[in-house]
């Protein structure tokens, strides 16, 4: 397994984020867990990767990546839906279900990063969608 250095998992936050236009404070911070529910990057001594977030007292999710793309894909899952649901806010129609643009925003924004990231996004809404479909 490579290690992967804080350095090169900034380095290419920051790369990525440039491309989308997103902002330093919707990306996770990288081995600075601040609890209040920020998502953080953090180090096993394994190598492995993990991809959390906490809040005081309590996990509230962790998710492992064993490389660099598997952790900038769910780092950027996030990262596109927070701006994607700004987005939709500034541009709420209101005979529209919300999500219709806050979807259509995140899979554009997942597509200039990376087009296999932006199908990956669109099979995961069209799983939710399946059970829970647009009301408007």
């Amino acid at each position: 397994m490579v290690r992967t250095k804080k350095s090169e998992i900034e380095s290419e936050l920051h790369r990525l984020a440039e491309l989308i236009g997103a902002q330093p404070n919707q990306l996770p911070s990288v081995d600075d867990n601040q609890d209040f529910a920020r998502p953080n990057i953090a180090f096993s001594s394994n190598g492995i990767l993990y991809y959390e977030a906490y809040e005081p007292g309590e996990q509230l999710f962790s998710i492992s990546a064993f490389d660099l793309e598997h952790l900038m894909f769910v780092a950027f899952k996030d990262t596109t839906f927070i701006m994607a649901v700004e987005h939709e806010r500034k541009n709420r129609k209101s005979n529209e279900d919300f999500r219709r643009q806050l979807f259509s925003k995140q899979v554009e924004l997942m597509r200039i990063i990376n087009s296999d990231w932006a199908k990956q996004t669109q099979k995961e809404i069209d799983e939710t969608l399946r059970t829970t479909p647009f009301d408007d």
